[in-house]
């Protein structure tokens, strides 16, 4: 819980209102994908992962999907001030079973939302802003969970790996492994990625920059910034992507409809990738199972206006 309460602190002091049926009207929803129609190297490069042993190879979910607790668009670096507009489908006040937090991007899901409009708005509950440049997008995701068939060899293999707690859950090889079928959150795969002394990353903050980075690996309490465009302190390792363009929306006029469609795509293609471990014998139980260099580079977010 603590990875993502300043967030949903600072949001639920913005005041906001759901859209009224008056005056023009927003229609939202949200697509998640696993297509992009780009090739992944199934292998990448990065000098870490030279520490797993030799590479064995790659897999790709046949089921991916995600939780999250924060979803939105928003046209500043600081909601604080009032003056912030803010598109959010998912603000954290949602019951914890709700299954609009739930993204299945392997089936190319579709959710139909009724937002929080925050920021200045006329008696409608729409903006008053006749342009509105939505120059981030940001999600914060509990889990991602996936479900992958491994090579045969692994079939009757206990995974060292795979027993150990992450992310306060206790998992066992036999838990989330059945014969060769992987069933499991993304905690572990990403575990020997980062630096997890202050905490998971969680929160992914897309647009006003012009690369894809890692912010705050360090942990240290860092103010509001451009890669923290929330108010307010946070020690939060950040996710950061130029994989999203800002996006203009014209607020509607009396009697006009404007549709927005929000779309996820998470490319998982080889994600899983298997290295040969410290033995550096391939098939055996310290084999490494973790995602792919980089694998915050095959996420990318748009917003199309209709």
């Amino acid at each position: 819980m603590k990875r993502f309460i300043c967030l949903l602190v600072i949001l639920s002091v913005i005041s906001g209102r759901k859209k009224k049926d008056k005056g023009g009207n927003m229609l939202f929803k949200m697509q998640y994908t696993t297509t992009t129609g780009k090739s992944v190297s199934p292998k990448g490069s990065d000098s870490l992962y030279t520490e797993f042993g030799d590479y064995i190879t790659s897999i790709t979910p046949s089921h991916f999907s995600g939780k999250f607790q924060m979803l939105g668009f928003q046209d500043a670096i600081n909601p604080t001030d009032n003056n912030t507009n803010m598109l959010l489908f998912i603000d954290g006040s949602q019951a914890a079973d709700d299954p609009n937090r739930i993204a299945d991007f392997s089936n190319n899901a579709v959710v139909h939302f009724s937002p929080d409009l925050r920021g200045i708005q006329d008696d409608h509950g729409l903006f008053t802003n006749e342009q509105i440049n939505f120059i981030y997008f940001y999600f914060d995701v509990l889990y991602f969970y996936q479900e992958a068939a491994l090579p045969p060899q692994y079939d009757t293999l206990n995974i060292d790996m795979f027993n150990g707690q992450y992310n306060n859950d206790n998992i066992t090889s036999d838990l989330v492994k059945v014969n060769n079928i992987l069933k499991i959150k993304h905690f572990a795969l990403i575990s020997k990625i980062f630096n997890l002394t202050h905490g998971w990353p969680s929160a992914y903050i897309f647009g006003n920059c012009d690369s894809t980075f890692v912010f705050n690996t360090e942990g240290n309490n860092v103010p509001n910034s451009v890669n923290w465009p929330f108010g307010g302190n946070t020690m939060l390792q950040i996710i950061r992507s130029n994989k999203y363009n800002m996006v203009t929306i014209n607020t509607p006029g009396e009697g006009e409809t404007v549709q927005m469609t929000a779309t996820i795509c998470f490319n998982t293609k080889n994600l899983i990738q298997i290295y040969a471990g410290q033995d550096n014998v391939p098939y055996t139980s310290d084999d490494v199972f973790i995602y792919a260099p980089n694998f915050w580079e095959r996420i990318i977010a748009n917003l199309i206006i209709e």
